[in-house]
C-alpha cells in the first residue's frame, strides 16, 4: 500500500521588507504556491533576532527556516526549494533549460548591488524617507533607536556602498546594460527570458530592478512618496523597453498589498510623532501655568 502523502513542515522566511533578495525569495514562494510564514525584521537592528534564528550574529537575510534547516542566500534558497519542494516549476527540470535559466538568474543577481548604490545615491539626502523605509516593520522602541542612530548608520552605509562619483557612474552603466538586455527580449517578441515561460530568471531580473522602476505591485517601491523621491533617477528610464518589461512581469505575476497605505507613515513612527506632539502640548500648558 502506498503511504499517504504528508504535508511538508511549515516554512518561515526571515526577511527585510525593502530588500531585493527578500523580494526575490518571497515572490518565488508565492508564485510556486508554497505555504510559508514571513517574519520581517528591521535593518541594522535585527542582530538580536539573528540569535533566535540561528544562534549566531552571522545569520544573513533572507533566511529560510524549513525541515530543521536554515538556508541563507537567495539563490541557495531557490535551489533548496528545487530539491525539497519538487516539483518546483520555476526552475526547469530539463538540463539545458535549467542551465539557461540559472545563467540569467546569476546575471541579474550581479546587478543588485549597483541598483542599491544608485537607489541610495538618490535617497540618502532625504533622511526621513530613508528612516521610514528602514522602519516599516519596526516597533516603537526600534523606531526610536533607528532615529537616534541614523546619522552614524547613514555614514557607515555610504562608505560601505561606495558613493564616489566614478562608482555611481559605473553602476549607472551596469543598470543601463541590463535594461538594454531586457529591451532586446521585448524587441525580439519574447515575453520571458528563458524556457519560454515564467521562471526564477524573470523573478530575479524584475525584483533586482524594482527599486528603480517602482512597479505598482511592489510591496514597498509602489509607494507614491518613494516614487517621487526616485523621479530624478527614474525619468531617464521610464519609457525604456526594459523598464516596461519589469512593470509587465509585476503586472502579470505579482499581486501583493503595499506594506503601508500610500503616503501614510509606518505605525510606530506615527505613534512616536503623536506622542511628541502630546508632550509638546503638555509642556506648553505647564509653562502657561
Amino acid at each position: 500500500m502506498t503511504p499517504p502523502r504528508t504535508t511538508p513542515p511549515g516554512m518561515t522566511l526571515y526577511s527585510f521588507a525593502a530588500s531585493q533578495s527578500s523580494e526575490k525569495v518571497r515572490w518565488a514562494l508565492d508564485a510556486a504556491h508554497l505555504r510559508y510564514r514571513e517574519h520581517r525584521l528591521t535593518p541594522f537592528l535585527h542582530h538580536a533576532s539573528n540569535l533566535r534564528i540561528g544562534g549566531s550574529l552571522g545569520v544573513s537575510l533572507p533566511t529560510l527556516q524549513a525541515d530543521g534547516e536554515l538556508v541563507q542566500d537567495s539563490t541557495q534558497i531557490l535551489e533548496w526549494l528545487e530539491r525539497h519542494r519538487a516539483p518546483f516549476t520555476l526552475i526547469p527540470a530539463d538540463v539545458e533549460a535549467r542551465a539557461e535559466v540559472m545563467r540569467y538568474e546569476a546575471r541579474f543577481d550581479h546587478i543588485g548591488m549597483h541598483v542599491v548604490r544608485l537607489m541610495y545615491a538618490t535617497l540618502l539626502a532625504d533622511a526621513d524617507l530613508v528612516r521610514r523605509l528602514w522602519s516599516l516593520d519596526a516597533g516603537f522602541v526600534q523606531a526610536r533607536l533607528l532615529r537616534a542612530a541614523f546619522p552614524v548608520i547613514r555614514g557607515l552605509f555610504q562608505r560601505g556602498l561606495g558613493m564616489e562619483p566614478v562608482l555611481i557612474e559605473h553602476s549607472r552603466k551596469v543598470v543601463e546594460r541590463a535594461l538594454n538586455e531586457l529591451g532586446r527580449v521585448v524587441d525580439g517578441g519574447r515575453v520571458y527570458l528563458a524556457a519560454d515561460r515564467f521562471t526564477v530568471a524573470d523573478i530575479t531580473a524584475a525584483s533586482r530592478l524594482a527599486p528603480l522602476i517602482c512597479p505598482n505591485e511592489h510591496l514597498v517601491f509602489s509607494d507614491p512618496e518613494y516614487r517621487d523621491a526616485m523621479m530624478p533617477l527614474m525619468e531617464r528610464w521610464h519609457d525604456h523597453p526594459g523598464a516596461g518589461w519589469v512593470r509587465e512581469m509585476y503586472r502579470l505575476h505579482r499581486h501583493v498589498q503595499p506594506a503601508r497605505p500610500a503616503g501614510a507613515p509606518p505605525q510606530a513612527a506615527a505613534a512616536y510623532r503623536r506622542r511628541r506632539r502630546l508632550q509638546g502640548a503638555q509642556r506648553k500648558v505647564v509653562d502657561k501655568g
